[in-house]
């Protein structure tokens, strides 16, 4: 292909003499750039393409990237094919190292690794595998500081002041976390050392000498000289009323002396600053006024403001300089044990890493550091050597680096002279992953633009061209920027060098469709006391109706030939933070508008259905007699057992596991579990003698797993996680680990280490809406974006972790009072808690930046506002172009942001009248008009159904068409009866009483029971334990008491009163009953029964079953009159006793009711469909006749038939 540059790209195509870093906007075309300077190199200045170093963030920009250069090549031989030497370049570029820089470190590594006792054929370990070792490594290290923590108070501290007085699952935490994030700096251990030594105060006097001190105090300076300004202004609007003048002109001019009193101070030190507080604010005067209203409703506001700041900044310095500084002095210890115990750590986790041959990516740099870059920082001979294999290093993505990737980039480029580096800093959003923006800023801070840059020195360039948007979009990115980026509010100041600027041509659209669109989504409304759909599911119905109305009106894009074409769906995309948790509302949003959606990866791998059948079939083939795997992989669509079918396997064999239940159902004849049981026969047999691949490909070749789920919705990706999982077994295998129970096992500690396989992104099947996360979205591009859910509240839980930890400011501990078990933060933590809140704004302002410049043609942006015009009325005052960083650190979400700068822009009339504030619009470069909307939360509702009429079908008239609808509102559901029939009965609901004192759910205790009846849902709750010495046991209570004796009492001995009194003894002491039932329980009583003819039938039966629970499917019919055909209930109950006897089944059930005489017939008339329901699923599990139904009423120790 022919590049055609741009002035500014050749200028950085053809630059040389120097390090140069390139900033390249969004969308200008860098990578385009990168190549063409690398081919201008290699035809003009005679270089061979294997003499570069080509180092990408990716291995998929690394392809993509050679894929580019060979394209590039391709075309060049086609117009030349005479010329040998491209001929030759086009071979050798398989050979030049274009990667990762991990990738190149391995490579340095297995040539050179020699030199640090490396064996060249390490393995690499994933972030599963690591995680395990060093959590082992790290348990080991502390049982051995345990044995010894007498001898070490640091420790004890330690463990005190971290774990807080429980186990040490949070200082284990701790040290995983502060090991992780100190493999940015290229010299960890040195690191550690030198924070150590942070913490070593002697001969400070103030905290405003301290690092965390002098940033607390600057930010408190530049709270405090905002405040100053917003007051003068204030003081300003008093002169246009006498009253208003007297009033607030001297309360405001005290405040504003006393803040100046305090910035002064803050710039003295911690205690001269704290003694300028508390800042007056004197009481206003209440003299009357004869106008000025709305200013002095605006005085009233800034004042009140300034004063809830600056009681929140009293806050920060309640205490003095001797305090702080003797916390600090306390916690040393621990901090100075903790760096210790992490750098032991460090070594027993590279000693085990060593013993197995692995490395993990943070050695691949911090070893690539070793070969190239000396103790006193300087580059190595080894250094040396390897730069002179390269005439130039090239590093995209500059901004995404740290400082270990930095110094090795500096090594081999000879101090920096022949290093090209290109990126974007306000597309910096990877810090989570310990990428450090300040390294780009810093150079291009201090770097010379290159039209003043002397013959070797470092110089930077700026490419500013977008060749992706249209100037709507441009023009709105940059009117959003200008007003809330800076160097106190995004570390970089949104200048005309920052700025885009269009340089692709898009035909002019005549009704200003393509103009930036800001929705602000009304969602206060709704009926009071009404329960209203969750705020995501709101805009997610919002983004789903704004698409439909795109699509219906045949919004045009681009078709890539300088023409244009409808917009389709796929492309359409939603841009959202965090898309785990709000998927499913887009799901569910666009699905009501038929809208076909996909979504990207990033889901469980563990928690995949086909994953989790597999891995049950792995540990049935292992051990089969594991309830919940079994019963997994009989659910499993494998072999699709129903829930019905379980339960009657599980009914009719109640004891013992569920592998049992099988083989007796086997045994009786049963043909689905004769099957099940064959086929894992046949899948366990050999499977000692096979590795764990061999058997996971024997096990998908048996059950057809691939095929399954390969023909189920994404199947081609399910396939996909069922190979992954292969490998995984492939890799446990290669690191030298053998055995099913062993990979069982790994996978377990992977998924409890919390490690998280996440699975690969789905391709692009559907042709529908995507949903994707801002991380995902960086470097792609869309012709409609919909960035949606910005009111969501900042992120501020790294603010909340048991220790703070920044690359430049160290640890920010607790300290902990050991006698009252209190918490609290040290000057450290707060100091380190500012910045790392001043960072979190910054790269939330980048992400912002990197979604708003995915759009090409339209770009939608919508804030769901719970509070109405109340939200808006809030930010109106401090709106603005720009608006005042204090202001944005103040807010609580990316969409306060968007709304101060939208607020003053002309076409934000509508907002401004919802929030009742008529200001006029700031003195502003708007650009392009934007289409800035007060939506009604009506449009948030979920869309209408409507009725289709056959095509062709004439409209009816209008008595027909009422008299149709009239019929259709006439309409019932012929079901609705059934609907109301519940699907669980109890045979205790079925005895005429709406409560059952007897239920038998799974237990016979009184408290804490639910009980159904008809309609009715009730607990009882034990008497009182003083209650119950005062006053004994309720009745009811007693009757449960008497059923436990019958439940748990051996019937052998129950010959006398003595020995059934001996019984409940030994039933109270092994804690079957409570002291107080075993005394409720009248031995007399009980022995009455065993003395009668029932019972002393029941103790000789040798098929005597107590406590018999079931569950059969019956029809709803017999219960219920109006339940239509095949309708079926689910029956349960549980039988008190029953035996065989000659002539069929005898039921036996015990009542405690207190009636006596005709009462008592009465009451067993009443429990005749109880026991019939027994009776007929006695009938159907046992497959033999019930012969006779007996209640044993203890109130007259009598025996009734039923």
């Amino acid at each position: 292909m022919s590049f055609a540059l741009t002035p500014e790209q050749q200028v950085v195509v053809d630059n040389r003499g120097g390090a140069l870093l390139v900033s390249a906007a969004a969308g200008s075309g860098k990578t385009r750039v990168l190549v063409e300077r690398l081919l201008s190199r290699v035809e003009g200045d005679g270089l061979d393409v294997d003499r570069f170093l080509v180092i990408t963030y990716t291995k998929a920009a690394a392809a993509e990237l050679r894929e580019r250069i060979v394209e590039e090549l391709s075309d060049r031989i086609s117009r030349n094919p005479a010329d040998a030497r491209l001929r030759r370049q086009a071979a050798l570029v398989y050979k030049a190292q274009i990667s990762t820089v991990h990738a190149f470190c391995a490579q340095l590594l297995r040539e050179c690794g020699h030199l640090l006792d490396l064996t060249p054929d390490f393995r690499l370990c994933d972030e599963g595998e690591a995680g395990i070792l060093s959590l082992n490594a790290l348990n080991d290290v502390l049982e051995a500081r345990y044995e010894t923590i007498g001898e070490n108070p640091d420790f004890a501290l330690l463990v005190d002041t971290m774990s807080a007085g429980r186990d040490d699952a949070r200082l284990v935490q701790i040290v995983l976390d502060v090991r992780g994030r100190v493999q940015s700096h290229p010299d960890p251990e040195a690191w550690l050392d030198g924070q150590a030594e942070a913490f070593d105060l002697a001969g400070t006097a103030d905290a405003g000498e301290t690092v965390w001190g002098r940033l607390l105090l600057e930010d408190a300076r530049r709270q405090a000289a905002y405040w100053v300004g917003k007051l003068a202004a204030a003081l300003e609007l008093t002169a246009c009323d006498p009253g208003l003048s007297a009033n607030y002109g001297p309360t405001l001019s005290a405040t504003i002396d006393g803040l100046r009193a305090f910035c002064a101070g803050a710039e003295r030190g911690w205690d001269a600053a704290r003694a300028c507080l508390p800042i007056p604010f004197p009481t206003a005067g209440r003299k009357k006024m004869s106008g000025c209203t709305g200013e002095a409703e605006r005085v009233k506001a800034a004042r009140n403001a300034c004063k809830k700041r600056m009681e929140k900044l009293e806050d920060r310095f309640a205490d003095g300089s001797a305090v702080l500084l003797a916390d600090l002095e306390a916690v040393r210890p621990a901090v100075r044990a903790l760096f210790a115990l992490v750098k032991d750590f460090e070594q027993a986790y590279a000693a085990e890493k060593a013993r197995r041959g692995l490395l993990d990516f943070s050695d691949l740099e911090h070893l690539a550091v070793k070969l190239l870059v000396g103790p006193d920082g300087e580059p190595t001979g080894l250094a040396g050597q390897w730069s002179a294999r390269y005439d130039e290093i090239m590093v995209d993505e500059y901004q995404d680096t740290n400082a270990v990737q930095n110094a090795i980039f500096s090594a081999l480029s000879r101090r920096g002279e022949n290093l090209f580096m290109v990126g974007d800093v306000k597309q910096s959003i990877y810090r989570f992953r310990l990428a450090d923006p300040g390294i780009f800023l810093e150079k291009y801070r201090t770097f010379r633009p290159y039209e003043e840059a002397a013959p070797g020195e470092p110089r930077r360039m700026i490419l500013s061209k977008n060749f992706r948007s249209r100037p709507q979009v441009l023009e709105g990115v940059n009117y959003l920027f200008r007003s809330v980026m800076s160097a106190g509010f995004g570390e970089i100041d949104y200048g005309p060098d920052e700025a885009l600027y269009s340089g692709a041509s898009f035909p002019e659209p005549e009704d200003g469709r393509c103009a930036l669109e800001l929705d602000a989504l009304d969602l206060s409304g709704g009926e009071e006391g009404a329960e209203r759909p969750e705020r995501d599911l709101q805009e997610a119905r919002f983004a789903a109706g704004r698409i439909a109305a795109l699509l219906a009106e045949g919004f045009p894009v681009s078709d890539g030939e300088g023409g244009r074409r409808p917009l389709k769906p796929a492309d359409v995309v939603i841009l959202v933070r965090s898309p785990g948790s709000v998927l499913h509302h887009y799901a569910r949003a666009l699905g009501e508008r038929d809208l076909p959606w996909e979504a990207d990866g990033g889901g469980d791998f563990f928690a995949a259905t086909e994953i989790s059948v597999a891995l049950a079939l792995l540990q049935i083939v292992d051990n089969p007699r594991q309830d919940v795997p079994l019963i997994s992989v009989l659910r499993s669509p494998v072999y699709a057992f129903s829930a019905d079918r379980l339960a009657q396997l599980r009914s009719a064999a109640p004891e013992g596991d569920f592998y049992a239940a099988l083989e007796r159902a086997a045994r009786a004849g049963e043909a689905d579990c004769a099957a099940f049981l064959a086929d894992l026969e046949d899948l366990r047999f050999g499977a000692g003698d096979k590795s764990c691949v061999q058997l996971l490909w024997h096990i998908y070749d048996q059950t057809n797993l691939m095929g399954l789920f390969g023909a189920m919705d994404e199947g081609e990706k399910r396939q996909g996680n069922l190979l992954t999982l292969a490998e995984l077994a492939r890799g446990f295998e290669g690191a030298g680990h053998k055995g099913l129970f062993g990979f069982l096992s790994h996978l377990e500690k992977l998924r409890g280490s919390g490690a998280k396989l996440i699975l690969p992104a789905p391709g692009r099947t559907g042709g529908g809406v995507r949903i994707m996360s801002i991380h995902r979205s960086k470097g792609l591009e869309f012709p409609v974006v919909l960035l949606c859910g910005l009111a969501r509240l900042l992120n501020r839980e790294d603010m909340n972790q048991p220790i703070l930890f920044h690359p430049k400011l160290g640890v920010g501990p607790k300290r902990l009072d050991t006698e009252r078990m209190v918490e609290y933060p040290t000057l450290a933590r707060l100091g380190v808690a500012r910045q790392l809140e001043y960072e979190m704004m910054a790269e939330e302002l980048r992400l912002l930046y990197v979604a708003m410049t995915r759009a090409k043609e339209k770009l939608i942006l919508s804030c769901a506002l719970t509070g109405g015009g109340k939200d808006l009325a809030a930010l109106a005052p401090d709106a603005g172009s720009p608006v005042d960083p204090q202001v944005l650190l103040g807010c609580r979400s990316v969409g306060q942001w968007v709304l101060l700068a939208a607020l003053a822009r002309p076409e934000a009339l509508p907002l401004r009248m919802a929030a009742e504030a008529f200001t006029a619009p700031a003195d502003a470069d708007f650009g392009p008009a934007w289409d800035i909307r007060w939506v009604d939360g009506s449009a948030c509702a979920p869309p209408q159904p409507r009725a289709s009429r056959p095509e062709g079908q004439a409209k009816p008239e209008a008595g027909q068409e009422a008299a149709a609808l009239a019929e259709r509102l006439r309409w019932t559901y012929p079901y609705a009866a059934d609907v109301e029939i519940p699907s669980k009965l109890t045979a205790t609901q079925l005895k005429g009483r709406a409560v059952d004192e007897e239920v038998a759910e799974g237990t016979r205790e009184a408290a804490g029971r639910t009980e159904e009846g008809a309609g009715l849902r009730r607990r009882n709750f034990q008497r009182p334990r003083f209650a119950q010495e005062a006053f004994g046991l309720t009745p009811a209570q007693k009757g449960t008491a008497l059923h436990l004796v019958m439940q748990f009492i051996d019937f052998a001995r129950t010959g006398t009163v003595e020995e059934i009194r001996a019984e409940i003894a030994r039933l109270v002491d092994r804690a079957f009953l409570t002291p107080a039932q075993g005394e409720a329980v009248e031995p007399e009583k009980v022995a009455a029964f065993f003395a009668s003819g029932l019972g002393r039938a029941l103790r000789t039966s040798p098929t005597l079953r107590r406590e018999f629970k079931f569950s059969i499917l019956v029809p709803a019919a017999g219960y219920y009159s109006g339940a239509g055909e095949g309708e079926q209930v689910l029956l349960q109950g549980v039988v008190d006793c029953f035996f065989e006897e000659g002539d069929g089944l005898t039921v036996v059930d015990f009542k405690t009711d207190h009636v006596f005489g005709e009462d008592l017939l009465r009451r067993a008339e009443a429990y005749r469909p109880q026991l019939a329901a027994y009776s007929r699923a006695l009938g159907e599990i046992t497959g033999k006749p019930v012969a006779r139904q007996v209640l044993w009423f203890f109130s007259e120790g009598r025996a009734v038939e039923i």
